[in-house]
Parts: C-alpha cells; structure tokens; sequence
C-alpha cells in the first residue's frame, strides 16, 4: 500500500479493476495525484477504475470538483469509474451537479 497526500492506493481488486481510495478533504495537490493514479492505472492495463470513496470528506463543491476530474481523466484514458461506497449524500450531489450518468456505482464490499 502507498500513502501520498493522505491518500492511500491499492494496485488491484480481486475483480482485476485498479482501486484508488480517497481519504480526507480533497484539495488540488490530492486531485492531482488521485488523476495520476488513475492514469497509472489505466497504463497498467486496468480497464476500471474503482474509485473508493467512503473516507472522503470535506467540502461539498470540492469533493464534486475532484471526482469531475477524476471521471475526466478516466475517460480521457479509456476506462470506466466506478465509485465504491458512495453513500446517498454524494449520489445526490453527483446528480445535481449532473455527473450521476459518469459513474458507475458498486457496493462498498466490491474490491475490498
């Protein structure tokens, strides 16, 4: 496991998709580095990204900023993201801001 910017990053699920985990308030240096994750991923062959994010936290606009860049650079790179234990809250947000269509979700047990 590494640990970057208090974010934390597991290379496969037992499902074969890239897991990524977001943990804390995301800002622009975590943005960042959970995109070059996800690239990284993608390059490693991973044709889904799971994007765990039952530890984020945080500001409702940045949290939807993050996750808008993140489903960007998936898509960009040719695979899909899947947010792993979002709860009602974020789904909710995700469709206001109109992002509910760009992710896939899955059970928080899913890659675990």
């Amino acid at each position: 496991m590494t640990v970057v910017h208090g974010m934390y990053f597991e290379q496969a699920s037992p499902s074969g998709g890239g897991i990524v985990v977001l943990a804390g308030e995301p800002d622009a240096g975590h943005t960042a580095a959970w995109c070059a994750r996800v690239s990284a991923l993608r390059a490693d062959g991973h044709r889904a990204i799971l994007c765990d994010v039952r530890a984020l936290s945080g500001c409702a606009s940045a949290v939807v900023q993050a996750l808008a860049r993140i489903a960007l650079t998936a898509r960009r790179s040719g695979c899909r993201c899947v947010l792993v234990g979002a709860d009602d809250r974020l789904l909710i947000l995700l469709d206001l801001a109109g992002l509910s269509a760009v992710f896939d979700t899955a059970a928080p047990d899913c890659g675990g």
